[in-house]
């Protein structure tokens, strides 16, 4: 019996201490945020030893990098999972991204705050998840792109645009969750009326002369 409990330790260790340890460290971070979080503290927690952490992460930042790259690649696959659901074309993907945004963000505050808080002058963020090459952010630089050449939003640098768009999503987002807007005292229904329109006053910003005309819009109420 101590043979067998001995290797189920051994392989909690080994096999499953880092997936255990992010999760940790994701639930300290919605308890307490960043600031006062350590690798001591996520093993207290972990239940393992002080040293334990180490065996994968070299220090508090790396943990972090480690927290912020599953909280991207879920993001990512939450905005096609939803595109995968809707029948829309360029322009209400274009919605999507922005509407996958914000509920990421409602969703999964720990990672979110995370993935883009403040940032220290040498950030410990590794390269692959600097902005140009976060794969969601790419997603809505090439639906920008296309939905550009097919004349349904404006011309210009799409890298401007990418930034502006986001830019009004994370403002929305943030606001969001840090109950500046008090979700509370607001019903469900009310708060995904301002998302909406948070959504459309971004593309309204961005459409093209023609496309006024036609009174195109997105069928953001459609996006599931």
């Amino acid at each position: 019996m101590k043979t067998e409990n001995k290797k189920q330790n051994q392989h909690y260790h080994h096999g499953d201490l880092k997936r255990v340890l992010i999760k940790t460290a994701v639930e300290l971070i919605s308890e307490q945020g960043t600031g006062d979080l350590s690798l001591r503290k996520i093993a207290q927690r972990a239940g393992v030893s002080h040293a334990a952490p180490y065996r994968h992460f070299k220090d508090k930042n790396a943990i972090l990098d480690a927290v912020a790259k599953q909280g991207f690649e879920m993001m990512l696959n939450q905005t096609l999972e939803m595109i995968a659901r809707n029948s829309g074309d360029d322009l209400d993907r274009f919605g999507i991204c922005g509407l996958s945004y914000i509920d990421f963000a409602v969703r999964h505050p720990a990672h979110y705050r995370v993935m883009f808080g403040t940032r220290e002058e040498h950030s410990y963020f590794a390269e692959e998840l600097k902005p140009k090459s976060i794969p969601v952010f790419k997603l809505l630089r090439d639906t920008i792109k296309t939905c550009q050449e097919k004349s349904l939003l404006k011309k210009g640098n799409v890298q401007e645009m990418a930034l502006a768009a986001w830019s009004i999503v994370h403002g929305f987002a943030m606001l969001r969750i840090d109950h500046h807007i008090p979700d509370k005292k607001i019903r469900e229904t009310r708060l995904n009326e301002f998302k909406w329109s948070v959504l459309k006053t971004l593309y309204q910003g961005l459409r093209t002369e023609d496309d006024m005309t036609e009174n195109r819009s997105i069928n953001i109420k459609d996006i599931k």
